[in-house]
C-alpha cells in the first residue's frame, strides 16, 4: 500500500466521520421496508458494479447508479445508502489485464473511502429526494420527476465533489479543475444511466421483483454496448500502433521517437495544467502524429542527405495525409488539428496552411515542441544527436520564432529540473 500523507489521511478520516453521522441520522429517521428488499436491491447493485468499465483515462464507469437510483426511488435514502455500500464491498471487478479486484486485494482505505463516500452522497441526495417528493407529490403516488431531478443535481455534486478533492491531494493538482472535469464527464452518462434506473424504479412499483428483472437486462446491454464501443476503440488504436511501428521500422534512426514525443507532450501538457481531457488528445495525437508518412516514399524519407525542395514538399504534405487517414475516425475528431498542425511555427512560417500564435492550437504547439526535443537528441542520418543541454538551449532559441514562447520556457525548465533530480538521486 503506497504510503499516504498527513493531509490524505485527515480528509479520508473526514469523509468516514461524516458518514457516519449521515448514517447515525438515517437510522433514527427512515427504515428499510424489508430485509428482502434490502438483500434483492443489494444484489443486483453488486453485480452492476461488478461489471465496472475500465476507460482507457485509468478509471472506471459502471451502471451501479442506476440500481441505487432505484433502489432510493423505492425504498427511500436508508435504503440506498446501504445497497450502494455494499455494492462497493462486496464487487469483483476484472480488469483489462484479466486480474480481478475484490475486498481482499484492494488496500483498506480505499474501500472505507468508497463506502463513506458512498453513504454521504446517496443518504445526503436521498433525504433530498424525499423531501421534494414529500412536498411536490402530496397523493404520494408514483415517483416525482423534479424530486428525481435535483436527486441527480445534488448526487453529481457531491460525489464529484468529493473524488476530486481527494485526488487533487493525490495528483497535487488544481481541485477546481479537477472538479469541472469530472462533471462535464460524468454528468452525460449519469442522465443517461439515471433513465433506466428511473424505468427500473418504476417497473418494481407497478409490477413487483420480477419486472425488475426482466428490466435488469436492457441496462446490462446498455452497459455491454458501451464496452464493445470501448475495444472496438481499443483495437482501433493498437491498429494505428501497428502502423506506426511499421513506419518506424522502415528507419532504424527513428525508432522509438513516437514513443519519446509522446512521453515529452504528456509531462508539458501536465506542467501547465491542460484539462483530462486535452491531456488525452495530447497523447493520442502524440502517437498518430507522424501517421501519415506512410504516404511518403521511403527513398525520400531514409535519404542520408540534404532534401531537396520538392522533396521537402513532399515530407510536408504528411500532416494532411495523416488527416486524410484519420478524418472518418469519430472518436479521433479532437485530435485531427493537434495532428494537422503540429508542425505550424509560432511566427506563421510552418506548415500546412502558415497560421500563426494563438491561432494554433495549444495541444499542437505542446507536441511541436516535444517533436523537436526528440528529433535533435536523436541520432540522424545526416548527423549524431545532440546534447541535451544543447538542444534545451536551441529551444530557448526558437522561441517565439518557430517554437511558443511560454510552452518552451515551461518545457527547459521541466527537462532541466529531471536532470537536476537525476544527479541528486545518483549523489545520494
Amino acid at each position: 500500500m503506497p504510503k499516504l500523507s498527513i493531509k490524505i489521511k485527515t480528509y479520508i478520516a473526514m469523509i468516514c466521520i461524516i458518514a457516519a453521522l449521515v448514517l447515525i441520522y438515517l437510522l433514527n429517521i427512515h427504515s428499510i421496508p424489508s430485509i428482502n428488499v434490502l438483500v434483492f436491491w443489494s444484489i443486483l447493485a453488486i453485480i452492476a458494479e461488478s461489471l465496472l468499465i475500465e476507460l482507457p483515462s485509468g478509471a472506471g464507469i459502471s451502471v451501479g447508479f442506476a440500481i441505487g437510483l432505484a433502489s432510493l426511488i423505492t425504498g427511500g435514502p436508508l435504503l440506498a445508502s446501504i445497497v450502494t455500500a455494499t455494492s462497493f464491498i462486496f464487487r469483483i471487478v476484472k480488469t483489462s489485464d484479466n486480474k480481478f479486484i475484490h475486498l481482499f486485494n484492494v488496500p483498506f482505505y480505499k474501500t472505507i473511502f468508497n463506502v463513506a463516500q458512498s453513504i454521504i452522497v446517496a443518504g445526503i441526495s436521498g433525504m433530498i429526494y424525499k423531501y421534494i417528493y414529500n412536498y411536490s407529490s402530496p397523493e404520494k403516488q408514483g415517483i416525482s420527476f423534479i424530486a428525481i431531478f435535483s436527486t441527480l443535481v445534488v448526487y453529481m455534486f457531491l460525489n464529484t465533489l468529493i473524488v476530486s478533492r481527494l485526488f487533487s491531494f493525490i495528483l497535487n493538482k488544481s481541485f477546481f479543475k479537477m472538479w469541472m472535469n469530472y462533471l462535464k464527464i460524468m454528468f452525460p452518462s449519469s442522465l443517461a444511466v439515471a433513465a433506466l434506473g428511473i424505468i427500473i424504479a418504476l417497473s418494481y412499483l407497478g409490477y413487483g421483483f420480477g419486472a425488475v428483472l426482466l428490466f435488469f437486462g436492457p441496462l446490462l446491454l446498455a452497459r455491454y454496448s458501451f464496452k464493445m464501443y470501448l475495444d472496438l476503440r481499443h483495437v482501433y488504436m493498437e491498429s494505428i500502433q501497428v502502423l506506426t511501428k511499421t513506419i518506424e521500422a522502415k528507419d532504424s534512426y527513428t525508432q522509438g521517437h513516437t514513443l519519446r514525443v509522446q512521453e515529452y507532450a504528456l509531462k508539458l501538457a501536465k506542467a501547465i495544467d491542460l484539462t483530462e481531457k486535452q491531456i488525452e488528445n495530447v497523447k493520442t495525437a502524440a502517437l498518430l502524429h507522424d501517421i501519415g508518412k506512410i504516404g511518403i516514399d521511403d527513398n525520400i524519407l531514409k535519404k542520408p542527405d540534404k532534401l531537396t525542395e520538392d522533396e521537402y514538399k513532399l515530407i510536408q504534405k504528411h500532416p494532411l495525409i495523416g488527416v486524410e487517414i484519420l478524418k472518418d475516425v469519430d472518436f479521433l475528431k479532437d485530435v485531427i488539428n493537434i495532428i494537422k498542425y503540429h508542425h505550424e511555427r509560432y511566427d506563421g512560417k510552418g506548415y500546412p496552411e502558415g497560421i500563426m500564435g494563438e491561432d494554433i492550437p495549444i495541444e499542437a504547439l505542446i507536441l511541436s515542441i516535444a517533436d523537436v526535443f526528440d528529433a535533435m537528441t536523436s541520432d540522424r542520418p545526416y548527423r549524431n544527436a545532440l546534447p541535451i543541454e544543447i538542444a534545451l538551449s536551441e529551444i530557448e532559441n526558437s522561441a517565439g520564432k518557430q517554437l511558443h514562447p511560454k510552452l518552451s520556457k515551461v518545457f527547459v525548465q521541466l527537462i532541466r529540473n529531471e536532470i537536476e533530480g537525476e544527479k541528486l538521486a545518483n549523489v545520494h
